[in-house]
């Protein structure tokens, strides 16, 4: 019996002792795989990092174009006995933004596509076919395998950085057999050297193309290089490109440009009046070209659609309803006086309507009476509406920088549309009255709140008070905006019901202003349900007396000072990390890397 035991107790030795040497060797498989599993992810991280330090257009030592023999480099002309790319004549910019003229465009190249096997070695190349950039080129070939293309264009000057991207083929994985691009980015008025290299899907470089093309002078008379200056802040640009919008000064003409974060010049879209904004819209960018025309045009540069206005006016920027439509900030033309009006148009159809006229909205006519003390209103636009956002199904947010208000409208695209509320200082609306229409006018605005967390302001003492002659010891919770500028709503996740966040350029201008010299990036927590708005981020700008907007980053801010007519990137202290000044009227700046539409 005791025999029998001793061998099962040896027994489970064993067992528990393979048990053990099983579970140890596990555990060693499962550390290794997860360490390896760790390199490649620090490699792969490595690696991104390295391609956005290759795009932030900075490096102006380390050239491509040094490592490389010109003499080998096939020259592209686009004009003369040795031309071999394809051009295409536009009389006027009524030409560009045509639909039937963008279609023939698109047909003439699909018909040479059709002629002959365009490959690495032969490739159709055609300047600005569609008219719409003129610092572009149109690219088309068939590789042997599965590739994708990444593209720089180095320039013999030592103030222009190289400009490297990773172009978008629309392809599962970005690798294909056939390769039809934009390229942006070339250099007008300089000799452009385009290196174009193919990668397979292991990223594994499979050719190298070299070119050499002159580009002619900016169409649009822009500077090619913006004087610009460097900062205190040791905080870094983000990366993109600035989308620049400006009315053109003397010499000049009107265009929405692109400049890296050398303040080169990289892309310009030709129009006829100086626009507010650009949106991505159904793979198309959609942008206004003239008083009454909007335009939506695809990554190839091809128009095609354009979106009138008959009868109309823009005098705005424009918002998408996230459904197939844009609001845009437009008037009749015939329509003699009005606080201010919103356009609808189908960007399928092009179909317009009139969707809102603020003097259809009675309580809204009552306030801005009382806040000009006349019974009369005149002027096409007199609320200077000047930004619009869509926050819901026929509900619109409205800016007046004018009267220093945000208005949010519901029953838009009716013949009622309604002030739901106004986010405003109760002060510039002479509502402070006790009968009962100054007490009805008042519930149109919000009450200031605080949002979860903040703490009430510091109650000043009665001396203090009286030293300043302010006669009240209860302190505002905080000063709402004034002469505000470029409304922007975001997401909203993690909020409760009617709950949104609004942020804006704070000019602190006009109407209730402090008089100090600065501005303010300021943004809102709008409760609807409880009635309230809370200012939850303020940071301290110079002083933009009207017009700009500020995008903000994880740690720093784009600013448009369009009273200086410049733009700068600063930190979350407000220090200056580079600035780029403008020639002409200034009126937005935004920044985009344009992933998904010319870069992967």
């Amino acid at each position: 019996m005791a025999e029998k035991e001793e061998r099962e107790c040896e027994f489970m030795k064993k067992k528990l002792i393979t048990i053990l040497i099983t579970s140890l060797v596990m555990i060693a498989g499962m550390g290794a795989f997860l360490w390896k599993m760790n390199a490649v992810s620090q490699r792969i991280e490595k690696k991104k990092a390295a391609l956005l330090q290759e795009e932030m257009d900075t490096n102006t030592k380390d050239k491509a174009l040094e490592d490389i023999d010109k003499l080998d480099m096939q020259t592209l002309y686009l004009s003369g006995s040795d031309k071999n790319v394809v051009t295409r004549d536009y009389a006027s910019l009524d030409e560009v933004y045509n639909e039937s003229r963008s279609a023939s465009a698109e047909k003439m190249l699909t018909e040479l596509k059709k002629k002959r096997d365009y490959s690495e070695k032969d490739v159709l190349w055609a300047y600005n076919p569609y008219g719409t950039n003129p610092d572009s080129l149109y690219m088309y070939f068939k590789s042997k395998g599965n590739f994708y293309c990444r593209y720089t264009i180095s320039v013999d000057d030592d103030k222009i950085p190289d400009f490297t991207r990773t172009l978008d083929n629309g392809a599962s994985g970005n690798v294909s057999k056939e390769h039809e691009y934009q390229i942006i980015g070339l250099v007008p008025g300089r000799t452009n050297y385009l290196i174009v290299k193919l990668y397979n899907k292991k990223d594994e470089l499979a050719n190298t193309l070299y070119y050499k093309v002159d580009m002619p002078k900016s169409r649009s008379g822009a500077q090619t290089i913006l004087s610009s200056e460097k900062g205190s802040s040791k905080g870094k640009q983000q990366n993109g490109l600035y989308t620049v919008f400006r009315k053109a000064s003397s010499g000049q003409q009107n265009a929405v440009l692109f400049y890296d974060n050398s303040g080169v010049l990289r892309a310009e879209f030709p129009t006829k009046a100086a626009g507010y904004n650009i949106e991505e819209i159904y793979d198309t960018l959609v942008y206004a070209v003239d008083n009454n025309t909007l335009v939506r045009v695809n990554a190839l540069g091809q128009v095609e659609k354009c979106l009138k206005l008959p009868m109309h006016q823009i005098y705005g920027e424009f918002a998408y309803d996230g459904a197939g439509a844009v609001y845009v900030l437009a008037r009749p033309v015939q329509q003699s006086a009005s606080l201010g009006n919103v356009t609808r148009v189908e960007v399928n159809s092009g179909k317009v309507t009139d969707a809102l006229n603020l003097s259809d909205i009675p309580a809204l006519v009552k306030l801005v009476k009382r806040a000009d003390h006349k019974k009369t209103l005149k002027g096409k636009n007199h609320m200077q509406v000047n930004s619009i956002r869509v926050t819901g199904t026929n509900q619109l947010l409205l800016g007046s920088s004018k009267y220093s208000t945000i208005m949010k409208v519901s029953n838009v695209n009716s013949l009622m549309p309604k002030l739901d509320y106004m986010i405003t200082d109760r002060k510039l609306w002479n509502i402070s009255g006790k009968n009962k229409a100054d007490k009805k006018l008042r519930k149109k605005i919000l009450t200031k709140g605080l949002a979860e967390g903040q703490a009430e302001p510091t109650q000043a003492s009665p001396l203090v008070n009286s030293i300043l002659d302010t006669g009240n010891t209860t302190p505002e919770l905080f000063a709402s905006q004034y002469g505000q500028n470029a409304l922007v709503t975001g997401e909203n996740s993690g909020l409760a019901d009617g709950q949104y966040y609004v942020s804006m350029l704070n000019n602190n201008s006009g109407r209730g202003s402090s008089g100090r010299k600065n501005s303010y990036y300021y943004r809102y927590l709008v409760d609807e349900t409880a009635g309230t708005y809370a200012l939850v981020d303020k940071n301290r700008l110079d002083w933009n007396k009207s017009g700009g907007n500020v995008t903000v980053y994880d740690d720093s801010f784009l600013y448009c000072r369009s009273a200086d007519h410049l733009f700068e990137e600063v930190d979350g202290s407000g220090r200056k990390i580079r600035s780029f000044r403008v020639k002409g009227s200034l009126h937005r700046v935004y920044k985009n890397d344009w992933k998904g539409v010319w870069f992967y």
